[in-house]
């Protein structure tokens, strides 16, 4: 694994900051907004008076909704950049703190302080994702629930639609899944900055959330609804693969350290 120093990782996260937040909406990107953040507002479930991270906010979609349905959020990202245009966006009605920090070192907040950790897209770009997991299960009170959505490892290694002559889609490419790795995500052309993600197993990703002490109460793999579809039809090839996988963890009750 190409061996990206942290402060790079950043730096690179910083100067994608405006083209990822182009793209979000009030539900995030279009691939959040038809398949994904559905998903993870239904598991969610009702948020009202409940005190929630969002560990890993970006440009702050999701502090936004959870907060607009009644929940106070403790919102925190490592890039600066990102923030910034979170607190851009952010009414002042709404109780969300946005804090500066990487998730794998959280010391700024107490052992057993929130009612739900959610996670969107964000582990699978993290360099010790193993900490970010111990932190996010310190900080959640005993009985608390941890919504951590990641791209699907299964499709995401060197992944891609293989065409044929004339352009049409043929089937989902997978290759190279066991060789887990750094890689460059390709989200400005011809650039040396483009940000870092990580391929790591579903194994891999198993073990540290089992390892950290949570529960996995459910899984689901999201695809788009037929009103989505009917919305935007493009999105029919979604049915085909899937790009994301949503757990829904559990802190035991008698949990301790």
């Amino acid at each position: 694994m190409h061996d990206y120093k942290a402060e790079d990782i950043i730096k690179r996260w910083d100067l994608s900051a405006e083209i990822i937040a182009a793209y979000c909406t009030r539900y995030g990107d279009i691939n959040k907004e038809v398949v994904l953040t559905p998903v993870i507002l239904e598991m969610l479930g009702r948020v009202t008076d409940k005190n929630i991270l969002d560990a890993g906010c970006g440009e702050g979609f999701l502090s936004r909704l959870m907060a607009e349905r009644g929940a106070s959020v403790t919102a925190v990202d490592y890039s600066a950049k990102l923030l910034e245009i979170a607190k851009e966006r952010t009414a002042d009605h709404l109780q969300i703190e946005y804090l500066h920090a990487s998730l794998e070192h959280l010391d700024m907040l107490n052992d057993d302080t929130f009612d739900i950790v959610a996670s969107c897209v964000v582990i699978q770009d993290v360099p010790d994702y193993q900490a970010a997991i111990k932190e996010m299960y310190r900080v959640l009170q005993p009985g608390g629930t941890c919504i951590l959505a990641i791209t699907h490892p299964c499709f995401s290694s060197d992944g891609g639609w293989v065409k044929d002559s004339k352009g049409k889609k043929q089937y989902w490419k997978v290759d190279n899944y066991f060789y887990e790795r750094a890689f460059e995500i390709p989200l400005i052309p011809n650039s040396d900055n483009n940000p870092i993600g990580f391929h790591r197993t579903l194994t891999s990703y198993y073990r540290k959330i089992i390892g950290a002490g949570f529960m996995i109460e459910d899984m689901m793999e999201p695809y788009p609804s037929k009103k989505a579809i009917e919305k935007h039809p493009h999105f029919i090839d979604d049915l085909r693969m899937t790009h994301f996988l949503v757990f829904r963890l559990i802190k035991r009750m008698e949990a301790h350290r």
